[in-house]
């Protein structure tokens, strides 16, 4: 199996969310752009660059059926995890109801594959694993039932699994493309199910912390925003958020991690790197300035401990650790210096509002 990679250790993962407000601030930036859609096509297609555990997704489709209640949505979600699948799935039914004219594609391929999946019957050598959940009925119970059945449920148990090399990288064991759409809908979608339309680019595409922030310039291009830009209609807009600390979190970690830098480069620094160095044609494509947002740690009622995440105190620490992306090796090094570690939890008291800071920025490919 090689080496766990820190950003994929569940608990914490689950503690970021739960103690934090990034899933709702996130969200709240990517609004306005569903609502700068083009009004005047039949379709639109949005890629969620790395669902997480669909949050994001789930209200990138309530946002579009406010602003674009009568157009069809085809939505893909890239994603790795087992867990983070089922859990974006979950959050799916009501929102058939609401917006019927929607299809639904989950994919777990990286990247550079996601724009050739669709019409691919084997990527790398692997046999693409597909899957059509068509929908029967009109109500969000009876979608439940079937998204959570057992048709669906066996297709991803045998074939969404995940290698990890030595080096810590998670892959897919399977290409795989699931796609969902309502039965009473299909007419609509004939031609998206059948691949024999022109162009599968994306009218938007959302980035949501899919790279590691330690992570180079060129590294973060190279296997994420570059491939990403090319996938973008006419027109089309990606954009890319991640994680760059704030001045507590920073200040924490730099007493805990003197030698680490977590948060190596910025949102300014990427946009530089691609205007030197074109992603093909530089031309096309328009960068927007970076903008910065934060979000804070949500304190636990009444000092109240949770089996789950412990003492504020601890919560805190381990939401900066996860931000900061800090391996565990050194979190135990640490945790084992007494003294060290008791001045770290000194200050994260000291410190008050435990405040996290990101940036924003969008590129879009022009006319």
């Amino acid at each position: 199996m090689g080496k766990k990679r820190f950003f994929d250790d569940r608990l914490k993962y689950l503690s970021f969310i739960q103690n934090t407000g990034e899933k709702k601030a996130i969200s709240e930036k990517i609004y306005s752009h569903i609502a700068g859609l083009s009004q005047n096509k039949s379709y639109l297609r949005v890629l969620d660059a790395g669902t997480g555990d669909g949050t994001i997704f789930s209200n990138i489709v309530k946002s579009f059926h406010k602003h674009h209640p009568y157009t069809s949505l085809l939505i893909t979600g890239k994603e790795v995890s087992y867990e983070d699948l089922k859990n974006t799935l979950e959050k799916t039914p009501d929102r058939f109801v609401e917006h019927p004219n929607l299809l639904i594609t989950m994919s777990n391929v990286k990247f550079s594959e996601l724009g050739s999946i669709e019409s691919s019957n084997k990527i790398k050598d692997k046999r693409v694993k597909k899957i059509n959940l068509v929908l029967k009925s009109d109500n969000s119970f009876d979608f439940n039932s079937q998204i959570s059945g057992a048709k669906l449920g066996n297709f991803i148990k045998k074939n969404w699994g995940i290698e990890i090399d030595n080096k810590g990288r998670t892959s897919y064991s399977s290409p795989c493309i699931i796609r969902i759409y309502r039965e009473d809908n299909e007419r609509h979608l004939k031609q998206f199910l059948n691949n024999d339309y022109k162009n599968n680019k994306y009218d938007l595409i959302v980035a949501s912390q899919a790279y590691r922030a330690a992570a180079s310039v060129k590294v973060k291009v190279n296997n994420v925003i570059g491939p990403l830009m090319r996938l973008l209609n006419k027109s089309g807009k990606l954009i890319v958020t991640h994680s760059c600390g704030g001045e507590s979190v920073q200040k924490i970690l730099k007493l805990a991690f003197k030698d680490k830098e977590a948060f190596p480069n910025t949102a300014k620094d990427i946009i530089e790197y691609l205007k030197d160095n074109p992603f093909g044609e530089n031309n096309i494509y328009k960068f927007l300035n970076p903008v910065s947002y934060y979000f804070k740690f949500k304190k636990s009622p009444d000092q109240t401990v949770t089996e789950l995440f412990g003492h504020n105190t601890d919560a805190k620490w381990a939401n900066i650790l996860y931000v900061g992306q800090i391996p565990e090796k050194d979190i135990l090094n640490i945790e084992a210096n007494q003294r060290l570690y008791n001045k770290v939890k000194k200050a994260i008291n000291s410190a008050g509002k435990i405040q996290f800071k990101n940036e924003i920025f969008s590129i879009v490919r022009q006319r």
